[in-house]
Parts: structure tokens; sequence; C-alpha cells
């Protein structure tokens, strides 16, 4: 079973933001992706100006109903 949990590290020790839910003595395979603030940041602008803009997925736009119904 997979889960992703953030955390910081300070010295040798990771503190997770949130518990675990394992018993104590639970074996498990630790892996982590460093993150990095300002590239989050970025990411988040990028992907709030695409909602701004919307999407056409390749249909025809109408400005009105009527335009829609002329046709």
């Amino acid at each position: 079973m997979k889960h992703v949990y953030k955390g910081i590290i300070e010295g040798n020790v990771i503190r997770l933001e949130n518990p675990i839910e394992l018993p104590q003595g639970t074996p498990i395979l630790v892996s982590f992706t460093t993150l990095y603030k300002e590239r989050q940041d970025a990411i988040k602008q990028r992907q709030l100006k695409f909602l701004e803009q919307g999407f056409h997925l390749g249909k025809k736009l109408y400005s009105s109903r009527e335009d829609l119904h002329a046709r």
C-alpha cells in the first residue's frame, strides 16, 4: 500500500506534518522528493492562469444562444 506524507528533515530525523497510521515495528520503504517552495508557487500560478483562460478542447465556441441556433 502506498501513502504520501509531507515533512521536514531536521538533522537525521524526518518530522512529518501528519501522524502515520501504522503499528509500531511495521517495516516500510522510504522514498522522498525535495519540494521547492518557489517552484511550487510557479506551478500554482501557471495552473491558475490556465483555469482563468479556460479550455477550448476543439469545440466551436458560440458567443450567444442565438448564434448557436442560427446555424
